[in-house]
């Protein structure tokens, strides 16, 4: 099968140095496209997919610095190796092109065979990083054809136990047994939703719809549900009541699925007979929610790590907190793509247990009432 030739993309803002640069690359059997500056070289990078970008430092508007930034916060370009090609020989910018994201640094005047090397290294990392994400793409198609088959099985556990419950003859002993399979088919239910979700997130497929929600008024819906789920742990939820609405901007759905595995999170760490607290505030341009339990303290080192898939073995080691899992890596990734962010403060501030979960999100525009 034949193979199309790498692509490199040349971003210098003075068309003499482009000249150069395509002269040196064009015997490598690659096809070159160049750029005159920054906010070109963005589009151009999305629009190409280049194999590597040769990119400049000094350009007036966007310089190369902030175009490599951009790129590297960019989910389609973020993996393109960019080499700095630059007049600039100090170590300040050097280290802020590193910094950036940069896998190499070519001083002018240009050693041809130091950027020749540096371009062969760079597009077989290209290649080798494509190759790695076509294997995670197929890996998650069968998870996500593996989960789906999984949740329609347990549909159907979770909705005859249902309908076991409903029955008013069936014995006492029995429907404790049967009690018990509804829960656990609800909780791998909620497994493999999260699961789903989180592959969705993570590969940037999923649709999101950003609008107005009325935070309190959602908190407190999913509060009242889940609440009702925990008569045997008898655990209260208590939802701090505000003098007025508190709306965000955020994808419904997503918020809500949010909502619920921090609740359902903290449900699990209390202890009997305990209590759960949801506050809401709002200041300047975001608003927040905090969910609180009275379960095991989170060490500190581990705040960010809870909220990490590489990061749950060593969570549970530490803390007991078994279950944590996928629920936290769905609220992260959620949160990230409607422009919030979220963490963990334990102990509790101002007490010595517990841990207090915090989502934040951009405040909606002003809703007329």
């Amino acid at each position: 099968m034949e193979t199309s030739a790498p692509k490199v993309l040349i971003v210098d803002d003075e068309p003499e140095n482009v000249k150069v640069l395509e002269a040196m690359v064009t015997p490598l059997g690659v096809e070159s496209y160049t750029a005159s500056g920054g906010s070109h070289a963005l589009e151009m990078a999305a629009t190409v997919s280049p194999d590597v970008i040769l990119l400049d430092i000094l350009m007036p508007g966007i310089d190369g610095i902030e175009v490599c930034r951009r790129l590297k916060r960019n989910r389609s370009t973020r993996n393109i190796p960019v080499i700095f090609v630059t007049a600039l020989t100090d170590v300040q910018n050097h280290a802020a092109a590193v910094e950036a994201g940069g896998i190499g640094f070519i001083t002018k005047p240009i050693q041809h065979i130091l950027l020749v090397a540096s371009i062969r290294s760079a597009i077989r990392m290209k290649h080798l990083s494509d190759e790695v994400d076509e294997l995670m793409r197929q890996r998650s198609s069968v998870t996500h054809m593996f989960v789906h088959d999984m949740n329609n099985l347990l549909n159907v556990s979770f909705g005859h136990a249902q309908l076991m419950l409903f029955d008013d003859s069936l014995p006492q002993s029995l429907r404790e047994d049967v009690a018990a399979i509804e829960k656990a088919s609800r909780d791998m239910k909620e497994m493999t939703s999260n699961l789903l979700e989180v592959e969705k997130l993570d590969s940037g497929t999923m649709r999101i719809s950003l609008e107005a929600i009325n935070l309190r008024e959602m908190a407190e819906q999913r509060a009242n549900l889940l609440g009702s789920q925990t008569v045997e742990q008898d655990v209260q939820i208590k939802v701090t009541k505000l003098a007025e609405d508190v709306f965000v901007q955020a994808d419904s759905n997503l918020l809500s699925r949010v909502l619920d595995n921090l609740i359902q999170n903290v449900i699990k760490f209390c202890p009997d007979k305990g209590l759960i607290e949801m506050g809401i505030s709002q200041s300047e341009n975001m608003a927040e929610i905090r969910v609180s339990d009275e379960g095991p303290l989170i060490p500190k080192e581990l705040h960010k790590r809870v909220f990490e898939k590489s990061g749950q073995i060593e969570v549970r080691q530490a803390t007991g907190r078994k279950g944590v899992g996928l629920g936290l890596i769905f609220c992260k990734l959620a949160l990230d793509a409607m422009g919030g962010i979220v963490w963990v403060e334990s102990p509790i501030p101002g007490r010595q247990d517990g841990a207090q979960f915090v989502a934040r999100l951009p405040a909606a525009p002003t809703v007329q009432r």
